[in-house]
């Protein structure tokens, strides 16, 4: 899966040791990219269905 913001896969995004939670993932690894935040763009579609 892809970060929105980035397009960067979510492995390239630091993980939260302590969660598995796609959610809860920090920011990417790629040394040029800014990304603070893996935003994860199923749970932008679910906020549009509620």
């Amino acid at each position: 899966m892809n970060c929105k913001r980035c397009h960067h896969t979510d492995e390239a995004h630091m993980k939260n040791p302590e969660s598995n939670s796609l959610i809860k993932v920090g920011k990417c690894q790629i040394p040029t990219c800014t990304c603070q935040q893996f935003l994860d763009p199923i749970q932008e579609i679910d906020e549009d269905l509620l």
